[in-house]
């Protein structure tokens, strides 16, 4: 038997085995392509405007222009100049993805709430952040998020993290840490400082004293937080590119976060089983709650409680910090807006604010929120459709129909360029103005804290933060006066604040 006859029947099974494979394959594509033709039909849906692409294919154009964008701290800007061109809803790529950006309340709406199991996190902002915070609850999907929400979710119920008098300790050092002689000081960097000292005194029972013992602060360790953040949110814009783009810096930013935690993990565990074999509870030692305690009640494997206190570390310190950076960056320029804070604060007639008290200054919540909406601290996020489904606005000419969105598509949605639509905030929408606040009603056109099922599950515990701070400081200071000329400027990682600080001077009441 000669070999052209062995190979015969061979060549014939793999030829017919192909044949087979692109029907079925071209079988499929044409069923899933029919079943999406009658959700258009049924639905009314007409496609979005698209962002017009020099590179068709990869959107490369795009992505260079939003990385150059990045470097020049002009991303925000840069970004709702698209909305303000192509519409509040359009098309465009990253890279492989078919993307749909968005600034439409509903749509948003949709994607975050009514349509949730629609949508996950995805794989685009999983692998962009994956290397620092693994499958933590920023990041996991289904059962997995679920059970990291549901791990949490005990933690901070608890009323221990509304509790002022641990707060109170660390406001006192950063009111003594801010001059009384009227010379200038970075408030940016006290709230870095603050911020840090209260999320680790939180999470791990001891804090790090940065306003205290300023070499504490441990530079090079906070600096490896805001590497990994902002390496993380580079990977996301470059894509499936990302893999090609050498980045050191990001990861050994991400090796110090995590030596930093697994040793506070290492010496929590040692603790826990210490307390455990003498009969104490070792979430409750000497009354003080703290979180990384609460957490081994529920688990003992290092990593998941790595992964979600570096999630948490992030969500606490760094939007609690921009949040106040941004709000006194503005307080500082508007001397009538400090008066009529420190107007309603007076009311306490020096005495610190109990957590009601807190909830009860109507003016202190219409400036928070209005620094919120004008700088919100996450400027973003993002979904990923896992079946074919529909956005309810954005289609056609006149941007009123549905918008077919096919499963595997990017929805991205920017809350600052959202917050600043004159159309729903009016024409003074880029002014700072908190009496807006006082006929205002929270809405699906507010989102500084997300929305839906995923919303911050901290977002009591910013705000507390916040709140009493302010307060604090407003009764410790008659006057805050800015030392610098130049307008705000973003400075943009996972979270959003002022790039030059916040300089000012202020006088002791």
């Amino acid at each position: 038997m000669v070999m052209g006859d062995l190979l015969s029947p061979i060549l014939s099974l793999v030829l017919g085995g192909t044949v087979l494979a692109a029907l079925y394959l071209l079988t499929r594509r044409l069923a899933t392509r029919r079943a999406q033709q009658k959700i258009i039909k049924q639905c009314g849906c007409k496609p979005p405007a698209k962002f017009p692409l020099k590179d068709p294919f990869f959107g490369i154009d795009a992505i260079y222009d939003a990385l150059r964008a990045a470097k020049t701290k002009s991303f925000l800007d840069h970004k709702k100049g698209h909305y303000e061109r192509y519409g509040n809803t359009f098309s465009s790529k990253l890279s492989t993805l078919s993307v749909i950006s968005t600034i439409e309340p509903e749509n948003i709406k949709t994607v975050l709430s009514t349509a949730f199991k629609d949508y996950v996190v995805g794989a685009p902002r999983r692998d962009a952040f994956f290397p620092v915070l693994g499958n933590s609850v920023l990041l996991a999907d289904g059962a997995q998020w679920e059970h990291s929400r549901a791990l949490l979710r005990p933690s901070f119920a608890s009323s221990q993290v509304s509790n002022l008098s641990t707060l109170d300790t660390h406001v006192e050092n950063l009111i003594r840490a801010i001059p009384r002689d009227g010379s200038a000081v970075d408030l940016g960097d006290l709230f870095q400082r603050y911020t840090a000292d209260v999320t680790t005194d939180f999470m791990f029972g001891e804090s790090i004293q940065s306003l205290s013992h300023p070499k504490s602060f441990q530079d090079h360790l906070m600096r490896a937080f805001r590497d990994a953040q902002t390496g993380g949110e580079r990977r996301f814009r470059l894509g499936s590119f990302a893999k090609f783009v050498p980045q050191p810096t990001f990861y050994q930013a991400v090796n110090r976060v995590h030596t930093y935690v697994d040793a506070h993990i290492d010496k929590a565990i040692k603790q826990h089983e210490m307390l455990q074999q003498s009969h104490n509870d070792p979430g409750q030692e000497h009354g003080k709650y703290v979180f990384l305690h609460e957490l081994l009640k529920l688990t003992g494997d290092g990593q998941t409680l790595r992964n979600e206190l570096i999630a948490i570390f992030f969500a606490g310190r760094d939007t609690t910090s921009a949040l106040l950076s941004n709000l006194f960056f503005v307080l500082a320029r508007n001397p009538h807006i400090w008066q009529r804070l420190r107007d309603e604060v007076n009311q306490l007639q020096g005495r610190k604010p109990t957590l009601d008290e807190l909830k009860a200054m109507k003016y202190l919540g219409c400036c928070l929120n209005e620094a919120l909406r004008l700088y919100p601290v996450v400027p973003a996020s993002s979904r990923v459709a896992v079946r074919d489904t529909v956005l309810p606005e954005g289609g056609g000419v006149d941007e009123k129909s549905s918008v077919f969105v096919p499963a595997g598509t990017l929805v991205v949605f920017h809350y600052f360029a959202l917050h600043q639509r004159k159309d729903l905030w009016g024409p003074d929408a880029g002014e700072f103005r908190p009496e807006r606040w006082q006929n205002e009603k929270t809405s699906w056109k507010f989102l500084p804290f997300g929305g839906g099922p995923r919303n911050c599950i901290g977002q009591q515990f910013a705000l507390t933060e916040a709140s009493y701070t302010t307060v604090r400081l407003v009764q410790t200071f008659s006057a805050v006066m800015s030392r610098d000329t130049e307008p705000w400027t973003e400075s943009l990682g996972a979270t959003c604040s002022s790039a030059n600080g916040v300089k000012v001077a202020m006088t002791p009441c």
